[in-house]
């Protein structure tokens, strides 16, 4: 998603909220991106070639600055990229949700579908991880409400 300076005061007001709730599964060429720029590597290996970025001592993403901007903003997973569009796997059946952040208002609805359309290219074992930690996590994302777009 758009990184201008009045997107990440939205975050920053917000906290970067998304940052402790939703920890992103990448894939080994998003992780050797960030790890080929000499960033410390936090994840955890979740499937062949699958990782999930580690939360840090504080509960948070790991490269959640004290400032709540991203320290790899650009090398950020796709996941985090989009947001606050997401995919989902639920039943068999992918979908594409908007999350009711704070930063929806600001996004155009060229920005949306644009988003929307990285969400649905996602390779599938990614929602399907996706939805096994939220699953998991579901208590932490009963602050967001989300439609199907």
């Amino acid at each position: 998603m758009p990184t201008s300076s009045k997107f990440l005061s939205v975050c920053k007001q917000c906290k970067a909220f998304c940052c402790s709730a939703v920890l992103p599964i990448l894939t080994e060429e998003e992780k050797n991106r960030i790890l080929s720029e000499g960033v410390p590597g936090h994840f955890i290996k979740i499937d062949h070639g699958l990782y999930r970025i580690k939360e840090g001592s504080t509960g948070v993403c790991p490269y959640l600055t004290k400032e709540k901007s991203c320290s790899i903003q650009n090398l950020k997973p796709k996941l985090c990229k989009i947001w606050p569009i997401i995919p989902r796997y639920k039943n068999n059946i992918r979908e594409t949700l908007l999350i009711h952040c704070p930063l929806y208002p600001f996004l155009s609805d060229d920005e949306i579908m644009q988003a929307k359309k990285e969400a649905e290219a996602l390779p599938l074992d990614i929602l399907r991880h996706l939805w096994d930690i939220s699953l998991e996590s579901k208590n932490k994302y009963k602050r967001f409400t989300y439609i199907e777009i």
